[in-house]
């Protein structure tokens, strides 16, 4: 096929081969600028796609893997030409496009268009969530997402988990619901910075912990037996034991930036599990009662300090016994705490008066009454 360039001074003339002739015709046909938008020419065997780009899938003598177009959502537009010498396209709903291509000899050439999928199709969709995280990191994506790093986004992830445990404490099933997606956004951040940086994708991710449950669950998945929680329990930590390097603690790999409550709860957790515990509770409410005395017998502030902490640790001891988390405890106790000074506050408004004016006993009278009105 023989093309012209002609001006005032000279004519050039351009040969096309076959190849050229099929991609151009293709390209006006769907009315598509390969170099535009980011377009993605793939095979139709390929294992993925981006699907915040626009793609173009094309077979030679091969059926569409069905891997390649799996993330799109049935509804999605798409666009269909056949044969090499196609002046027809076809337009629907990718889930109706693939039948067409079902009813297609193997040995005639294709080629099948997707739009970018939109943040809205398929919102439901795990893959539909990677895309959209994968979007905001993107060039021309959001500029505070962009900036993000795994240490930066430390305690945003921490926040994000308190809110679930605030969710959980007030049974409310809805907030649940939006916080976990909240807690679920920092996991698919951190593994899109991670995949950006070659350090791990989320099929890793997804893969490691699944051996992880399938490994350390051998009742459910192996020959082993284990009848009662207090029984997987015993083959969780010998499964443990073994993955650990040899000769390190069985405290060595507890995060440290745990809460100092959980931290000293998971620690005395661990040992106990190996037997290292007190025979009886009645043995952990007299070393409480001997660190109190301890605490006020202290002649210095480094010594109270230190008695302090025996105490405060064998206080989650202490809970551990009563079936109770000690840091669910405290945190309900403060909650109490706050409705409770937030209702004397109120009344304290209502008649007009300062509550550091009142003297103990009105004060103490206001907190009963606050007991009352208020869970």
């Amino acid at each position: 096929m023989l093309s012209s360039v002609a001006n005032c001074s000279y004519t050039i003339e351009t040969i096309m081969q076959p190849a050229q002739v099929y991609w151009a015709n293709l390209f006006a046909l769907l009315k598509l600028d390969p170099l535009k938008d980011g377009l993605q020419i793939i095979g139709s065997q390929s294992a993925s796609i981006d699907r915040t780009r626009p793609a173009l899938i094309c077979n030679r003598e091969e059926a569409l893997g069905v891997s390649t177009i799996s993330d799109y959502p049935p509804e999605h537009p798409a666009r269909l030409a056949v044969g090499e010498t196609t002046t027809e396209v076809l337009e629907g709903p990718l889930s109706e496009i693939l039948m067409r291509l079902d009813s297609l000899d193997a040995r005639e050439p294709w080629a099948l268009y997707l739009p970018p999928v939109g943040p809205e199709e398929g919102i439901g969709s795990f893959e539909n969530l990677k895309a959209i995280v994968a979007r905001l990191r993107a060039p021309g994506g959001c500029p505070w997402d962009r900036e993000q790093t795994h240490q930066s986004l430390k305690a945003t992830l921490l926040e994000e988990a308190y809110e679930v445990l605030e969710a959980l404490d007030k049974e409310d099933r809805d907030k649940l619901c939006e916080e976990l997606g909240d807690l679920l956004m920092q996991v698919m951040i951190h593994t899109q910075i991670a995949e950006e940086t070659g350090e791990f994708d989320m099929s890793q991710v997804i893969g490691g912990i699944s051996q992880k449950l399938v490994r350390r669950h051998p009742h459910v998945f192996g020959d082993t037996e284990a009848r009662t929680a207090q029984e997987v329990m015993v083959n969780w930590e010998a499964i443990k034991r073994k993955e650990r390097p040899q000769g390190s603690s069985s405290l060595s790999n507890l995060p440290k930036q745990m809460p100092a409550l959980a931290y000293a709860e998971s620690v005395q957790q661990r040992v106990a599990r190996q037997g290292f515990d007190w025979q009886n509770i009645e043995g952990v409410l007299d070393k409480v009662a001997e660190e109190a005395r301890e605490v006020a017998a202290g002649d210095s502030a480094e010594e109270r300090l230190h008695e302090m902490g025996d105490l405060l640790f064998t206080m989650v001891n202490l809970a551990r016994w009563l079936g109770l988390d000690a840091e669910e405890s405290l945190r309900l106790a403060n909650e109490r705490f706050i409705r409770r000074f937030s209702f004397i506050e109120e009344v304290c408004r209502q008649r007009g008066c300062q509550l550091k004016d009142l003297s103990f006993d009105e004060q103490d009278a206001l907190w009963e009454m606050a007991k009352e009105q208020t869970k």
